[in-house]
């Protein structure tokens, strides 16, 4: 398993507020309707999990996590475990 690290641990600086990390697209065999991908967004007051649906555009708020640098870890671990277990919401 990769190790998930913070954006200040990879480059230095903190996770850039408005910034987006994606943690992978699911296409599904059986229903283009729930293909889409998983990100983790830096909002004002949070870190929080989406996914964004292909096909319609929609995005399913998830998860929130605190705004702190393991927070920013955290999100990104639950992001690619529901992208590895190909949940959507």
């Amino acid at each position: 398993m990769t190790t998930v690290k913070s954006n200040r641990e990879i480059w230095g600086v903190d996770f850039p507020l408005g910034g987006e990390w994606d943690a992978g697209v699911t296409v599904p065999q059986l229903s283009a309707e729930k293909a889409g991908r998983w990100t983790v967004h830096h909002e004002a007051d949070r870190f929080a999990v989406y996914f964004h649906y292909l096909q319609s555009g929609e995005d399913t708020f998830l998860k929130d996590f605190p705004l702190t640098e393991q927070g920013e870890v955290d999100a990104k671990i639950f992001a690619l475990a529901l992208c590895s277990k190909g949940v959507q919401s």
